[in-house]
This record gives C-alpha cells, structure tokens and sequence, in this order.
C-alpha cells in the first residue's frame, strides 16, 4: 500500500537526518544555511511543540505510542478511502512515529531546522508531518467528511 510506503520514507528521512545532526554536531551548532531560507542547526527539544511539556518524557513517550495505535486501529477497522484522509493519517502517524522513537531512545527529540525568515522555533521532518497531517485533516473534515458520511449511510441502506 502506498501510505505504508509513505510512512516508511518520512520516518526513514526524519531518522536518518537526525542520526547524522546528532553524530556530528554539537548541541546549538549551526552546520550550513540552505539557500538564505533555512539552516541546520542541532538542538535537543525535551518537551512536545514549542518545548511545551518539558521534563515529561514518560507521557509524550505514552501519547506518542498510543497515537500511532488509535492511528492504526482506526485504519484497520475504518478502512479509509478517502485520498486527504488517508493522507492526513498518514504524515500524522509517520511524524508521531519519528518523534516517539526519538523520545524512547534518546530521551529527547532531536530539532535541527531552522528558518532564517521569521523566528520560529526549530524543528525536524517528523514536525513537517504532524503540521502537514493536521492541516489536511482539517480539510477533510470541514470539506468531505459530511460527503463521505452520507455516501456511507446511502450505500448502508441499499
């Protein structure tokens, strides 16, 4: 299936990007800029989104974990169709994926971009895919979920 494939590269990049950030960096070093727009910089984020939570590693390790199996639960049983659902399902999986390994084995996540445009905090791929999967979520729901309810229902009641 091709959102298993998806997930696999997402996690895959995520992992393997901050593998390399945090074997050859120290923590606040800056590497290089990319185009004026962004630059590599190793920071080590112990809490949730913007450093929210910190210092609670057991339960953003638990919600991580439980995420990825309501994620997988509901695909399993739901059996979505959906091309924006599917989507949104997987970057949120795949980013909660990325993020709980690294709270689980390192005990911290592992942020390395950062924009040079407007202060932000720093991030990873993972980050990219939550944002990404909650933004299409909204999406669908607001736009299509009705759509699809009703085609359910229809399709119950024939």
């Amino acid at each position: 299936m091709i959102y298993i494939l998806i997930t696999i590269i997402i996690t895959a990049a995520d992992q393997l990007i901050k593998y390399f950030v945090s074997d050859s960096m120290m923590v606040g070093q800056t590497a290089f800029s990319v185009l004026n727009v962004f630059d590599i910089t190793y920071v080590q984020n112990r809490g949730a989104a913007f450093s929210m939570l910190s210092g609670k590693l057991s339960l953003l390790s638990v919600i991580s974990i439980v995420f990825c199996i309501g994620v997988a639960v509901y695909w399993i049983r739901k059996k979505p169709k959906h091309p924006l659902l599917c989507t949104s399902l997987t970057m949120l999986f795949a980013g909660a994926l990325g993020n709980g390994i690294d709270r689980i084995f390192r005990g911290f996540v592992v942020d390395y971009i950062r924009t040079l445009f407007i202060d932000f905090p720093v991030f990873n791929i993972a980050d990219i895919g939550i944002t990404i999967g909650a933004a299409l979520l909204v999406i669908y729901v607001i736009w299509f979920d009705r759509e699809d309810k009703n085609a359910e229902n229809s399709a119950e009641s024939k």
